[in-house]
C-alpha cells in the first residue's frame, strides 16, 4: 500500500559509518531514508554484486538499501562516499 511506510532496519555497518557524519548531514540522509519508506519500490534494482538492492544519492553519498513488500521492511546496508577525480 503506498502511502505507508516501511518499518526501517539499518544494518551495523551502516549505523556506525552514520554516527561518524556531521549533524546535518545525519539530518539530510535520516530525511531521505524516510521519504525512501515510504514507495522503497520506485528506486531502480542494481545489478551484479549488489543485485536485489537499489540505491538513493543524497549529495556525494550512494546510500544502499534493499526492501520486503511482504513484510514492509526496509533494509539500509551501507553508504559509498563518491569521490570526483
Amino acid at each position: 500500500m503506498i502511502g505507508m511506510p516501511y518499518k526501517i532496519l539499518p544494518t551495523k555497518e551502516f549505523s556506525k559509518d552514520f554516527q561518524k557524519l556531521d549533524l546535518q548531514v545525519q539530518k539530510r540522509i535520516k530525511a531521505k531514508i524516510e521519504e525512501t519508506a515510504i514507495d522503497p519500490t520506485r528506486y531502480k534494482l542494481l545489478h551484479y554484486d549488489l543485485s536485489g538492492s537499489c540505491r538513493v544519492w543524497i549529495g556525494k553519498i550512494r546510500v544502499i538499501f534493499s526492501y520486503d513488500t511482504n513484510n514492509q521492511e526496509v533494509k539500509v546496508k551501507t553508504m559509498k562516499f563518491h569521490q570526483s577525480i
